[in-house]
């Protein structure tokens, strides 16, 4: 690969992620070097994240991943990987969402391909068994998939792509508060700004990307992305907008700001869906065709690894991804910022990997539902 020139995003994270980058977002990082290809990060050197280190932070909390066939939400031990509950949620489960407390994890119900979904599943993840706890229904909103909690967490924004529609929903209530126009057609997924004031969304069709103030409830910009945008995330401070392209087989960066594209990144096979860690250190690329996690450093663009499914232990060789896919078909991601991991879902082989992003390398593997997609990170730890 080479690069030439040219998205809950929660409270409750941003006092242990915000204040602690020890850079502007979107530089690069202090300290620093390249040595044979790979980066060297000698800032964090000696900052070592590993369960069996006294001076470790643990790694707890946990993960909830859509089963997309398998109509279910499974509840994971981060640590563990090992399931909690299995919860039905509805046909054609795609993204997952967690409140800013860790508490609720929401999930969005598209549906199947001849019946269009309206409905969120609501998970109360407190309980010792986690379970549905209530069902949002988004009436002529049909097709939900992205989903995050916004403004303090009081609110959800949710993508319904059929209506070209951000909607806003009332969290308490489940009523719609408003519902914004994307401009754009195939409005799948949606990213947020840390402090859950602005959101973007990729529109599939169009190839642009549409910004929203949350505050105001007012549509801003839309502008060139790529062709065949699905995938997107935001910088934890919303100075970049990273956007994969399912036909050019490029991820482009652009400036928040000016709404330019300040880097083109090549040789994907398809990036679909785009990560960036709270410290906005890294960016995470699932590759389902290539079957490669692949891992940049934000301020640089430059790769700090490539993870190739298919040697990884634990994880068949060969499996049935989505349509014109083999291998491990890796899909969703999410992060835990304390321990600085992403935990990435692997659709065809119904698993989800714990990628350490210190030591660029798979930990561990755990087993989830049937076609597995979004995914989600609560700080709530089990009893």
């Amino acid at each position: 690969m080479r690069v030439t020139p040219v998205a809950s995003l929660v409270l409750l994270f941003a006092a242990a992620c915000g204040s602690s980058n020890p850079h502007p977002e979107g530089q690069p990082t202090p300290g620093r070097t390249s040595r044979g290809g790979m980066i060297v990060d000698s800032a964090r050197r000696n900052t070592v994240i590993e369960n069996d280190r006294p001076d470790a932070p643990p790694r707890a909390g946990l993960l909830v991943v859509a089963n997309q066939q398998g109509a279910s939400a499974t509840v994971l031990n981060a640590a563990s990987l090992q399931t909690i509950a299995t919860v039905p949620v509805g046909n054609g489960p795609h993204e997952v969402a967690v409140s800013p407390d860790g508490r609720w994890a929401v999930v969005s119900v598209y549906g199947d391909r001849g019946a269009p979904g309206n409905t969120l599943s609501v998970i109360d993840l407190g309980l010792a068994t986690p379970a549905i706890s209530r069902t949002i229904d988004l009436g002529q909103y049909t097709r939900p998939h992205g989903v995050a909690f916004v403004l303090g967490g009081s609110k959800l924004a949710v993508t319904s792509e059929t209506t070209q529609r951000l909607v806003i929903v009332d969290f308490a209530s489940g009523r719609v508060d408003t519902a914004l126009a994307t401009n754009g057609r195939g409005s799948h997924m949606v990213a947020v700004r840390r402090d859950l004031r602005r959101a973007w969304t990729g529109n599939i069709q169009d190839g642009t990307v549409t910004e929203f103030d949350l505050d105001t409830r007012r549509t801003g910009r839309t502008y060139p992305a790529a062709s065949m945008d699905e995938g997107i995330a935001a910088t934890p401070g919303g100075v970049q907008v990273w956007v994969g392209s399912n036909d050019q087989h490029v991820v482009t960066v652009l400036d928040a700001a000016s709404a330019t594209t300040i880097a083109t990144i090549e040789g994907f096979g398809l990036p679909y869906r785009i990560g960036v860690s709270r410290s906005s250190r890294v960016a995470v690329v699932n590759d389902p065709v290539k079957n490669r996690i692949w891992i940049y450093e934000v301020g640089t663009r430059q790769r700090l690894a490539e993870i190739d499914l298919s040697k990884e232990q634990g994880v068949p060789p060969t499996a049935g991804g989505q349509p014109g896919q083999e291998g491990a078909g890796p899909e969703g991601v999410a992060f835990d910022p304390i321990a600085d991991f992403a935990y990435v879902t692997l659709h065809g082989t119904n698993q989800v990997v714990a990628v350490d992003l210190n030591r660029l390398k798979v930990t561990a593997v755990g087993s989830v539902g049937a076609g597995p997609d979004g995914i989600a990170f609560s700080p709530l730890a089990r009893r």
